[in-house]
């Protein structure tokens, strides 16, 4: 493969990462008592939900950022408070497997992660709580520790760690999955339906996102977590312009169906290109910090997936 094609595989490669990225972070922020209760229920029960909860993922990029850390982790960092009144940063981890190809790596990565996120915030004295879902479809694939040991020296890092197959596999996560109304059901299903289909035709995708989208409608919820579900499906399966066109129809029938009110087309246009903006605005955030901490402007580049020539920009105006 030439030098052009490769360059342009990388490219696809990092757009499909930036939208399940996007995807999986829009559902944890918009679900995150959801998220944890559904995931991780012993970190959801200590956790006091009644004060603010804070989303830093602008920090995580910017602590990250100087290490070749791989395309295929979503991150999520997140400063609770814990019922005795403690503070605690969650770094939560998305193994996200475009390529089919486990890390091997992985918890080397998330000890990188945990430990960068606790020395830039050491002086609040709050531990940082690492956690991850696996999305891939290898059975065997299961990293949950990291650890070395050498002379009577031993460090050692085990994690909460959940594995989206074995929703399949195992038939009591299988009955919890058909029983739950948690949103995070759906998300499940989600991702395992497209494990499913993943090699099939565009009719198949089109018919399977087009079940998974009426099943949101059916489970009552509001018409703020549709939406977020609805894109989140969307992004899993990525269907063609032309497909895109004809999902665009069936929603609109199913929720007239739900007798949900319809979303006009120009006011769907209208929110997507108010999300878009609001991305790259907060993309724009990311970079300048990033600079602040000192990270050399290709790396910013790449990290943000802003053009350099955006980014150089930024700096002449803001001088």
């Amino acid at each position: 493969m030439n030098t052009k094609k490769q360059d342009k595989t990388k490219k696809k490669t990092r757009a499909r990462h930036s939208k399940y990225d996007s995807a999986w972070k829009e559902v944890i922020e918009n679900f995150f008592k959801f998220f944890l209760e559904f995931f991780f229920p012993e970190m959801h029960d200590k956790i006091d939900f009644t004060r603010k909860i804070e989303f830093l993922n602008t920090g995580l990029r910017s602590i990250t950022a100087s290490s070749d850390l791989g395309d295929r982790v979503s991150d999520v960092l997140v400063k609770v408070y814990l019922k005795d009144g403690t503070p605690r940063y969650i770094c939560i981890l998305i193994h996200i497997e475009i390529q089919g190809q486990p890390r091997v790596d992985f918890m080397e990565r998330m000890y990188i992660f945990n430990y960068r996120t606790f020395d830039k915030r050491i002086e609040e004295g709050a531990p940082v709580i690492s956690a991850a879902i696996l999305t891939d479809d290898n059975e065997d694939y299961r990293p949950d520790e990291y650890s070395v040991r050498f002379c009577g020296f031993e460090l050692r890092m085990k994690i909460p760690m959940v594995k989206i197959l074995d929703y399949k596999l195992k038939p009591e996560m299988m009955e919890k999955l058909e029983t739950s109304n948690n949103p995070m059901a759906i998300v499940v299903k989600a991702q395992l339906k497209n494990l499913e289909v993943k090699k099939a035709d565009e009719d198949t995708k089109f018919e399977v996102t087009k079940e998974m989208i009426r099943l949101c409608y059916r489970q009552g919820y509001s018409r703020d977590d549709v939406n977020v579900l609805v894109k989140f499906i969307e992004w899993v399966f990525r269907l063609s312009k032309a497909f895109e066109k004809r999902l665009k129809e069936e929603i609109k029938k199913i929720e007239e169906e739900y007798k949900m009110p319809y979303l006009a087309s120009w006011e769907r246009d209208a929110i997507k290109k108010g999300m878009k903006q609001g991305m790259n605005k907060e993309k724009m955030r990311t970079a300048k910090e990033m600079l602040r901490e000192g990270i050399d402007l290709d790396t910013v580049a790449k990290i943000t997936g802003l053009a350099r020539k955006q980014i150089e920009k930024m700096l002449a105006t803001s001088h």
